[in-house]
């Protein structure tokens, strides 16, 4: 089985666990967090006691989805990893402009330079987190990233964004390194995928994101999945959007459709969701609540293990 760049060092694959492909557990400072506040996750204490629950309760690993120059502080992540014992996957990529200030200087990169910066984030390593966005960082230390975050709006991969997918694409294709993709809701993300699968990323390197928070018609997600791509449904818990009895007919749709062996479970946390931080239902969700109702509903053992398993083994490995 393969290996998994974690932000301490490589490990097997198989060492992943139970395994939360999408969250966030130390953000800094953000122009996003002007408009929502639970975007900053900055209290070191807050999160290593949260990562210390997730431990004690069965959770093993977790991606952190935030990539560089957007709040991510690897440093930060690395003495998270080794205090509380859980993995981390670190990300590189890009996310949603509204993330970066103004000033950053990521605008000024073209695609080549933008597919330098990401390649060299996972093969040499990532960048460290400065106050000052505005100037690049002058070195990356020896941590690596271990996962590609890529971001598109509602109105899909169209200008600067279609740059950014591009170069992260490539990149990704290039080093073997899994693919998150960022959708809303699901939508154009066909023209995404083909712009990836152009750029020589695999189907089976591809996580898309967030199309469960429309779970009510499951056109969208069949027809996303038939591409052979991962589906991490990280909508669970969060309740604004649909119930968590909505999101199991959901699943119980995909498993009778044949996808089972491509959904990832996973919460897209934020400081409103994570206890350490008075939030609401905290990183041990889907171990305490969702997986055990899961089970209650006629989900098997063997199925349940997939999501957070070995699919997330599969993802890296394959």
């Amino acid at each position: 089985m393969g290996l998994v760049q974690s932000v301490c060092g490589a490990v097997g694959a198989e060492a992943l666990g139970h395994c939360q492909i999408h969250e966030h557990i130390f953000v800094r400072w953000t122009p996003m967090a002007v408009q929502n506040p639970a975007l900053k996750l900055d209290c070191f204490e807050a999160s290593l006691r949260e990562l210390k629950s997730y431990r004690a309760s069965g959770g093993t690993s977790l991606v952190d989805a935030q990539p560089v120059a957007a709040g991510r502080d690897v440093s930060a992540l690395e003495r998270l990893s080794r205090e509380s014992g859980v993995l981390i996957v670190g990300s590189t990529g890009y996310h949603l402009l509204g993330f970066y200030p103004q000033d950053c200087w990521i605008h000024a990169l073209d695609g080549e330079e933008l597919y330098a910066l990401y390649r060299s984030e996972v093969e040499k390593g990532m960048l460290p987190w400065t106050e000052d966005g505005a100037q690049r960082p002058p070195r990356a230390g020896g941590i690596r990233a271990g996962m590609m975050k890529a971001a598109i709006p509602s109105e899909g991969p169209v200008g600067r964004y279609r740059v950014l997918l591009r170069a992260a694409a490539r990149a990704a294709a290039d080093t073997g390194t899994p693919l998150m993709l960022h959708t809303e809701s699901g939508r154009h993300a066909g023209e995404a995928l083909k712009l990836c699968f152009d750029a020589g990323l695999r189907p089976e390197k591809t996580v898309v994101c967030h199309v469960d928070r429309q779970a009510a018609d499951f056109t969208p997600h069949d027809r996303i999945a038939s591409s052979g791509v991962y589906l991490d449904y990280d909508t669970v818990g969060r309740f604004r959007y649909h119930s968590d009895e909505a999101e199991i007919a959901l699943l119980r749709h995909m498993v009778e459709q044949g996808y089972g062996g491509r959904l990832l479970l996973s919460l897209d946390t934020t400081a409103a969701r994570l206890k350490a931080y008075g939030g609401t239902i905290g990183l041990t969700y889907l171990l305490h609540e969702f997986l055990p109702l899961l089970r209650r509903s006629g989900f098997s053992e063997e199925e349940t293990a997939c999501f957070n398993r070995g699919n997330c083994q599969r993802l890296f490995s394959g």
